[in-house]
């Protein structure tokens, strides 16, 4: 296989490009380009100027005769999009698109203050073909992440070109709802925090060409919507019902019910109505919490359904009888009446990350988190939130109860934080001192293989719900408790997770930029390998006359599935561990987290 630099040479030599003139939208150079060729300076404005291609990549051009001779010889023309021809533009069904409960798109609203340019792949892919050093020298971006609020922004602007930087989501509230800016052609990486730009701007079309790649997979909504992974971790669980050694659902989520489903609805009612529950109360005051199933963050859709709550909700349902006719997104979850507790009886959970890096084939990687620590001792009568959960907002709250209490209790914020967030190495250190556990290499032994083994199967059981396409990502923040056995219950799978310098700033940093040198080692993989396809595509037009379509897009396929190519190796000091692979054969795609027999 010839590597990236013979390709670059060959296609520029060929003048292998979509049309060898076009019109194509482009920045106006404003000012000369960084040393580095990052578009500094550029201003976001627009017109349309005729671009030669057969003086683009001088630079790449040798002083041997044979190579001007072909670049002289060649005079085909593709007269489409190449990436459209080759079936790079699939249809995305309605059923990937469950961020939201209406699966439905809204492409004539406006949205992130952008115009829709039916004709923008057609343009950037025939831009990066003609600049493939856009691809492989420089990282785009286009972000929406808040100035100040979250490290995402300022590290892209640091390490990368923020391609748009007028964009955010603070921008003012009626330019965000305008058709203002066209998208830059510059852009490689769409990484958002807003999840939902595919259901605004159509993919392939107005955004997320076939040279470009982003942040949130179609189809995520089976797992980061509180209401339908309760669906997903059933069916899943299903699977396994005469195989329990694989997985047991009620050991890994803790049993919900969805009471827009009449179905388990009822269930729920039945249980919250029935003398054995009113009597448990006395021992358990508090045994499940109800949560907005989509939309809700920062612990605000979520509360505690103590015995006056409960009665509450049976009122608004009349005991189950309304089941079927309220369809509001409520769930309610079984609570954990037995978590494990720290040294001051402080409840704790875990945030993980979860890096699925690739839907073709399915690439999953792990990463360390930290523990969020209650301000609050446990009490299980309690209806406080701050007492019963973690989310860092809820900690912010308390820091801000905090200022207005100084001299009671005479802590600073960074005191506060160091209690509130801490490491698995504090955490193994907490318990072996308590004796809750013998082994010494605890964390390695057990704490990360299990959390490595839920991602793979969260991972399995949304695989088949995912939009299959090699240019989509996401990263997801997952919540994990051990109750008083050390058994390890999955919460809750958020995207867009927050991208705090509270949780840590080196810790925030080396996790987000390992996590693009994934991404961008995948996509420049796979842009090698379509650049040396379509170069193959114009030597059997110079040798045929034309071009077989049907077999290529065979070629295209196998082409884009996602696999490092050798001169794209990830760093060995990468923070990220590959938990899942389904480049391998059988079980070895899983990395011995699950026996072929659970396949």
């Amino acid at each position: 296989m010839l590597r990236i630099k013979q390709i670059l040479f060959l296609l520029f030599s060929l003048n292998v490009i979509v049309i060898p003139v076009v019109f194509i939208t482009v920045l106006r150079e404003e000012a000369e380009l960084r040393d580095d060729g990052s578009p500094e300076g550029y201003r976001n404005q627009f017109y349309t100027q005729e671009l030669d291609f057969s003086t683009f990549g001088e630079d790449y051009q040798s002083d041997q005769s044979d190579e001007k001779e072909m670049m002289k010889e060649n005079s085909s023309i593709i007269t489409q999009n190449i990436f459209e021809a080759l079936g790079a533009y699939p249809e995305m069904a309605q059923k990937y698109l469950n961020t939201y409960p209406a699966y439905q798109t809204y492409f004539d609203q406006p949205d992130h203050a952008l115009i829709n340019d039916d004709d923008y792949c057609q343009k950037v892919d025939a831009f990066n073909l003609n600049h493939p050093e856009n691809m492989f020298e420089q990282m785009n971006f286009f972000t929406d992440y808040f100035y100040g609020q979250e490290m995402a922004r300022s590290l892209i602007q640091d390490f990368a070109n923020d391609t748009m930087p007028e964009i955010s989501l603070t921008m003012n509230r009626s330019d965000y709802l305008s058709r203002k800016y066209h998208l830059s052609p510059l852009i490689t990486n769409y990484f958002t925090k807003r999840v939902d730009l595919q259901l605004y701007h159509q993919t392939g079309k107005h955004f997320l060409c076939a040279t470009q790649m982003y942040n949130h997979i179609p189809g995520h909504g089976v797992i980061k919507r509180k209401d339908l992974i309760v669906g997903t971790i059933r069916n899943y669980g299903q699977k396994f019902s005469k195989r329990p050694h694989c997985f047991k659902k009620d050991k890994f989520f803790p049993l919900s019910y969805r009471l827009y489903d009449k179905y388990e609805c009822q269930l729920f009612f039945n249980i919250v109505t029935s003398d054995k529950y009113k009597q448990s109360l006395i021992r358990e005051p508090i045994q499940y919490l109800l949560k907005i199933g989509v939309g809700s963050h920062k612990a605000s859709g979520v509360s505690i359904l103590d015995a006056n709550a409960t009665k509450g909700l049976i009122d608004k349902y009349d005991a189950g009888n309304k089941c079927g006719s309220q369809f509001e997104s409520y769930v309610a979850q079984t609570y954990i009446t037995n978590p494990l507790l720290l040294d001051k009886d402080n409840k704790f959970d875990f945030r993980v990350y979860m890096l699925i890096a690739s839907t073709n084939p399915l690439i999953v990687f792990y990463h360390d988190g930290f523990l969020r620590v209650s301000l609050s001792g446990y009490n299980k009568s309690s209806t406080d939130k701050s007492t019963h959960l973690t989310n860092t907002f809820l900690s912010m709250k308390k820091f801000e109860e905090n200022d207005s209490q100084k001299n009671k209790t005479e802590m600073s914020e960074e005191e506060l934080m160091k209690n509130v967030l801490w490491s698995f190495e504090q955490l193994q250190d907490y318990l072996l001192s308590a004796k809750k556990i013998k082994d010494k290499y605890w964390l390695h032994n057990y704490l990360k293989p299990a959390f490595q083994k839920a991602f793979v199967h969260v991972a399995r059981m949304s695989e088949k719900s995912l939009w299959k396409q090699s240019n989509v990502y996401e990263m997801f923040g997952l919540d994990f408790m051990l109750d008083t056995k050390l058994n390890l219950w999955l919460l809750e799978c958020n995207s867009s997770p927050q991208l705090l310098e509270d949780n840590g700033k080196e810790f925030m940093t080396k996790m987000l930029e390992d996590a693009f040198e994934i991404q961008y080692a995948y996509y420049r993989s796979r842009m090698t390998r379509v650049l040396e396809l379509v170069r193959k595509m114009q030597e059997e037009e110079k040798v045929k006359g034309s071009i077989d379509f049907p077999q290529w897009q065979e070629r295209y396929q196998e082409a884009v599935k996602n696999r490092i190519e050798p001169e794209f190796k990830i760093k060995e000091t990468n923070s990220w561990t590959l938990v899942v692979d389904k480049n391998l054969p059988g079980a070895a795609a899983y990395f011995g987290h699950i026996s072929s027999e659970c396949i």
